[in-house]
């Protein structure tokens, strides 16, 4: 991966962020309630809205971890953006080949699985799935937004297995490639 400085970075992010906008958008815009409970074809497969779960449960687990914006340090936008190695290779085993499929399949930590957070307790309503979806997206938003001028390299976040950290630049990128990762699996299921 190419070294960026904070502000091509900000400008990489926000693109990923345009896309997942429009990714849902499209998913949802001719979605009828029988399509979002719509599987795969293996009978083990999520549904539409147990994606959107899904990816609700992995934005939470980091981004209630994220550090309060007003608190980070100043830094230069033409700073180089230092990136851990974790992180790197966590975006990278999100992100999608060419031709829009999984580079890598992986077993889902139970903390971020719809469907045991369901039998947990977890309701799983289309509205409020979506709606949170559109307010992760806005959170990210903001913090891609100080990028260029606060430190969030600096910080630390939890990921989905808390043992491991990566720093708070490296969090939005792995949501936002997670995000696209798994809309691509839902517009599979709406049009396979």
């Amino acid at each position: 991966m190419k070294k960026m400085t904070a502000l091509e970075s900000q400008i990489h992010l926000r693109s990923l962020l345009e896309k997942c906008r429009k990714d849902l958008d499209a998913l949802f815009y001719y979605s009828e309630e029988e399509d979002l409970k719509r599987r795969g074809a293996d009978a083990k497969s999520w549904s539409m809205v147990e994606i959107l779960f899904h990816i609700n449960l992995v934005n939470g687990a980091y981004l209630k971890n994220m550090p309060q914006i007003d608190k980070l340090e100043a830094a230069a936008s033409d700073r180089n953006l230092k990136r851990s190695y974790l992180g790197r290779q966590i975006e990278s085993s999100m992100a999608l080949k060419p031709d829009g499929g999984m580079k890598i399949k992986m077993k889902t930590p139970s903390i971020s699985d719809p469907r045991k957070a369901q039998k947990r307790g977890h309701a799983m309503v289309e509205q409020v799935v979506f709606r949170e979806i559109l307010t992760d997206l806005d959170t990210i938003r903001a913090y891609v937004d100080i990028l260029d001028q606060k430190a969030l390299e600096k910080t630390r976040v939890a990921t989905l297995y808390p043992i491991l950290k990566v720093n708070g630049a490296d969090a939005l990128f792995i949501l936002l490639e997670h995000e696209l990762r798994h809309l691509a699996q839902a517009a599979r299921i709406l049009n396979p």
